[in-house]
């Protein structure tokens, strides 16, 4: 009984901080918005100089985040009421001198972080097990979402070794088919499932996006790597699915059929197939072409409770005798959540997505040539916050390159949902630095970030889990998706 009561009374704690933590947490964004496109000192210098005062506190006052956040946003904003952008500025110099002679080491997510592992997400229960056949399954975010909106996997396929291992390491019963698609007819693909065409409920996918990636050469559907994408048209084409659900990323939305190479753009007239957007309007015309009912939007996945913001382009297709159109789910979490009582929540922050990470399977020692540089940075920094006489060195050849380079030496701020998760976290320009600790984020503080259970296995090498999660669909946003399809196609049971 006594034990029961003391769980029970931290619980009741651990509530009570986090309902301290949202409030503060809005409070940091609006604070470092007034420094959204000042020059001179900009939002990453605002987050970096909130941070720091935090660091301050935890360290020298004992304090854990959450009373650190609420101490550094008193000062900062009585500093900002008192002095305004000017004072801020002298402030920031004189927090980052104290910052940099820190005893760094003693600061401790197990120790200040008050909050412990999240709940194993639960799933939903539901009248009957609608089926789903998973292409291109990667990590199996997408599928996971679905899974726990109530769907049953019937088959996944990819091309991917690391992804049949890891899915046979936690679906070790979903049958798998190992290999590039273009060798599977689509009775394969159903022989597999137990299906026969029609009976599929929901076919999922994100068919390789290399070619629209913006860090690709942007050779579009030239591309021999856009291939997939015409397989899975073809695969819906004959398998008629109820419905289904790709998922592609943002840069395919500006991607043209043919590359123009800069030199010629805005000198000469482009051809339909040169024009920006011409590769998106063929793929939709391709989806469009099976006879299912169309629909796309870029969903940020911050939107719907992942501590990440991360936009995918999410498109639903319908079968037309379903009789109903694509619908998309409504975003439960926002960056201005209002005082309404039905009003979205709060974004989920890194702070509370990787508390309590105990097993951190591992992860890619930081260079040597780029760790000596990180002594320099606060969280929520990047390489703008190196002092000057350092940055040539910090940043050769990228030193002098134009944009914002905010990946270079970035260390992540806890009080914001991470940024969108990278493939190589420790190549100097898409770093992705723990907040206290000199090294990128963990495999483990990677799954936690994308919605995966901390039970969930990793079988794989580091460097290559890196990869294989990286590029997962966030479960956050699987799910709510799977719930707006499960709404449509058993509308008498599951409303939006």
């Amino acid at each position: 009984m006594e034990k029961s009561l003391l769980r029970e009374a931290g619980r009741a704690m651990s509530i009570a901080r986090a309902t301290e933590y949202s409030n503060f947490k809005v409070w940091a964004w609006r604070f470092v918005e007034k420094f959204s496109g000042r020059a001179g000192f900009s939002l990453g210098d605002a987050r970096a100089y909130l941070s720091a005062l935090v660091d301050i506190a935890v360290v020298e006052l004992g304090a854990d985040y959450v009373a650190a956040l609420g101490e550094a946003l008193t000062h900062a904003e009585r500093v900002y009421a008192l002095r305004g952008y000017a004072g801020i500025v002298e402030d920031y110099a004189r927090v980052y001198k104290r910052w940099l002679e820190l005893d760094r080491s003693k600061l401790s997510t197990k120790r200040h972080l008050p909050w412990g592992a999240p709940p194993e997400p639960e799933r939903d229960q539901i009248d009957g097990e609608p089926v789903v056949v998973s292409l291109f399954t990667g990590a199996y975010g997408l599928d996971l979402g679905f899974e726990l909106a109530g769907f049953k996997t019937a088959v996944a396929l990819d091309i991917s070794e690391d992804s049949y291992k890891n899915l046979r390491a936690n679906r070790p019963k979903v049958p798998f088919l190992l290999g590039d698609i273009k060798r599977f007819s689509t009775s394969d693909i159903l022989k597999e499932a137990g299906l026969k065409p029609g009976e599929v409920d929901v076919i999922t996918g994100g068919p390789p996006c290399q070619p629209f990636s913006p860090a690709g050469k942007r050779q579009s559907l030239n591309d021999p790597r856009a291939a997939p994408l015409a397989e899975f048209v073809r695969v819906i084409r004959e398998a008629r699915p109820k419905a289904f659900v790709m998922e592609e990323v943002p840069g395919i939305l500006s991607a043209r059929i043919r590359h123009v190479p800069i030199r010629e753009r805005g000198r000469r007239p482009l051809a339909p197939e040169e024009e920006p957007g011409s590769a998106w309007r063929a793929i939709i015309g391709g989806l469009q072409k099976t006879g299912y009912v169309v629909a796309w939007r870029v969903l940020n996945a911050a939107d719907y409770g992942a501590p990440q913001t991360r936009e995918r382009v999410i498109v639903i297709g319908i079968r037309p005798d379903i009789g109903r159109p694509p619908v998309f789910p409504k975003p439960t979490h926002s960056a201005s959540p209002g005082g309404l009582a039905r009003s979205p929540e709060p974004w989920l922050t890194l702070a509370e997505a990787v508390a309590g990470v105990e097993d951190h399977i591992g992860w890619v020692e930081l260079p040597p040539k780029y760790a000596k540089f990180m002594r320099y940075v606060p969280p929520g920094g990047n390489w703008r916050q190196i002092p000057d006489e350092l940055k040539p060195e910090a940043m050769n050849g990228a030193y002098d390159a134009g944009g914002g380079r905010t990946g270079f030496y970035r260390r992540l701020a806890w009080f914001e949902p991470s940024p969108t998760l990278v493939t190589s976290p420790t190549m100097k320009a898409t770093m992705m630095i723990h907040p206290w600790e000199d090294r990128p984020l963990s495999v483990r503080e990677y799954l936690r970030i994308q919605g995966f259970p901390d039970s969930w296995r990793v079988v794989v090498p580091v460097d290559r889990a890196y990869r294989l999660f990286g590029e997962a669909v966030p479960v956050h946003l699987a799910r709510a998706v799977a719930r707006a399809v499960r709404a449509i196609l058993l509308p008498k049971q599951y409303k939006l």
